[in-house]
């Protein structure tokens, strides 16, 4: 008898089981061709793709609802714009990374609440809902969410006019005429020549 055959694994299979891996495998099928696309040339990358403008979009309207409030409306906002201007600073393994981040958390309701659908697809009730999932779920679904919360917060709050809204009075460097330093040093303290360290 050879050795391996000693080693047999006594595994019970249920019915249940099969179903269960059956569902997550023919979810894993739906979800995995969205993750897996060829990047971007590198010209492109540090752009929104089409997919993630509406996703961005999306989420933005239930992030930050701005209907029958005081509140500047999202489509007099450059919002998507601003975002993908701050992808440009990225280098370009952060930014594959954070496409894939924003691929998993649009692809991501197939499997997560079984919504079997995207996540620019959902109603508005059910966007905030996987929201509030991925905002209780593991690690790597909180820091993905957060990441998206604070973009378009970042690209809704950077148009000055949408800040005054709420009370911001813009630069108050502008209005009191303060010069600009720019990267200048810190003051240092010159020690004597009688000094010695």
């Amino acid at each position: 008898m050879s050795p391996c055959c000693c080693y047999a694994v006594c595994v019970r299979l249920y019915r249940r089981t099969f179903a269960k891996l059956g569902v997550l495998a023919g979810a894993g099928a739906l979800v995995l061709p969205g993750c897996t696309g060829s990047p971007p040339a590198r010209s492109d990358a540090a752009r929104l793709s089409p997919h993630e403008r509406v996703m961005f979009e999306r989420f933005a309207e239930v992030y930050i609802p701005t209907e029958g409030t005081t509140l500047k409306p999202f489509s007099e906002v450059p919002y998507l714009d601003n975002i993908d201007r701050v992808f440009t600073f990225l280098d370009a393994p952060t930014l594959d990374e954070v496409h894939t981040g924003m691929k998993l958390f649009d692809y991501g309701s197939v499997i997560v609440g079984l919504h079997f659908a995207r996540f620019s697809n959902l109603h508005a009730q059910d966007r905030l809902d996987y929201i509030h999932k991925w905002d209780d779920g593991g690690e790597t679904q909180r820091a993905i969410v957060g990441l998206i919360k604070k973009l378009v917060a970042l690209g809704y709050w950077q148009d000055v006019e949408a800040a005054r809204r709420v009370g911001y009075q813009g630069p108050v460097s502008d209005e009191a005429k303060i010069l600009s330093l720019g990267n200048a040093p810190m003051p240092v303290a010159l020690a004597s020549a009688s000094e010695s360290p």
